[in-house]
């Protein structure tokens, strides 16, 4: 009999829905594996930091999300004194959302494919120029080291791991018994655009209003630009300072976030909708759409539609 033990980290701040649903589903795989006779025993065990020495032999350390900002954001030498240990005994390292950033906080994903939250992205790369961030991913499974992306990708990082050390069987009996599809997604399929207000600067505050009132229109860089009486190259250094993209990308993704609203919650055909947002060419717009989203306008119409649903 092959035994997994899994140490899951519940940190300051850490999610409590997360932790504790981690080792539910952990413990149902284990119980499936006994049903189909699978040589192999999986068992999770809930670690506050206090008691970090009490989970020595393990095979796999969960860093689950959090319930709220505050300790991801700093580096913990507790923590990453005992994950160092881990990685050296052999054990794999996991992290779901911000759980990456404190991997990275430890050089954990130094020259590492991996994700974390699609909010975070930006920050992250900043922070931590030397991983290699798929922020469209929802698992990056790197061997020793497995991240996946937003809140819930906790679940999809238990049967990572449970896909790991048990046999496809297992996998299949545990996605039909929780009743979830763990067939192909990315997380740009739930990406949104979130247009950032914090900068501080008045102007570009300014330039982002007008966009919101007139996305639909002609705009161009020049004409906004003679408008506000600014040059074209000062609002644009201005305007990627404070939204961290160009001015064209911005207008692109207000744009494709509008479209993503008329596609979710009206009946309007997809050539009317990007004519709505602006686009007079709906070719360009559908491939525009895919590569943002991943998916072409009607998938995500089959996806999220509210219309659909009701």
């Amino acid at each position: 009999m092959t035994t997994i033990n899994i140490a899951v980290i519940d940190y300051p701040s850490a999610s409590k829905s997360a932790v504790y649903g981690f080792v539910e589903v952990i413990e149902l795989a284990s119980s499936l594996c006994q049903e189909l006779q699978i040589n192999t025993q999986l068992h999770a065990h809930i670690i506050k930091l206090e008691a970090l020495q009490s989970a020595m032999n393990v095979n796999v350390v969960v860093l689950p999300p959090c319930s709220k900002d505050g300790f991801f954001r700093e580096k913990s030498d507790t923590l990453n004194q005992y994950l160092s240990t881990m990685k050296k005994n052999g054990a794999t390292l996991a992290s779901a959302c911000v759980g990456s950033f404190i991997l990275a906080h430890g050089g954990f994903l130094d020259n590492k494919f991996c994700t974390t939250h699609w909010r975070l992205s930006q920050q992250f790369e900043q922070a931590f120029p030397k991983a290699k961030l798929n922020a469209n991913a929802i698992i990056v499974n790197e061997g020793d080291v497995i991240t996946a992306g937003g809140r819930m990708a906790w679940l999809d990082l238990a049967f990572e791991i449970v896909s790991t050390y048990c046999s496809p069987s297992v996998t299949a009996t545990l996605s039909k018994e929780l009743v979830i599809d763990v067939g192909h997604r990315e997380q740009k399929f739930y990406r949104q655009f979130v247009a950032k207000l914090d900068h501080g600067d008045e102007l570009i505050i300014k330039i982002q209003n007008f966009l919101e009132q007139n996305y639909h229109n002609s705009v161009t860089l020049n004409e906004v630009a003679n408008s506000h009486f600014i040059s074209s190259r000062t609002l644009q250094r201005r305007f990627t300072k404070a939204q961290g993209i160009s001015f064209i990308e911005y207008l692109q993704k207000l744009r494709l976030h509008k479209a993503c609203q008329h596609i979710e919650l009206s009946n309007k055909s997809i050539n009317e909708i990007a004519y709505l947002v602006g686009y007079q060419n709906v070719n360009a717009f559908r491939k525009i759409f895919t590569r943002e989203y991943g998916l072409t306008p009607g998938e995500y119409r089959k996806r999220f539609s509210q219309s659909l649903v009701n």
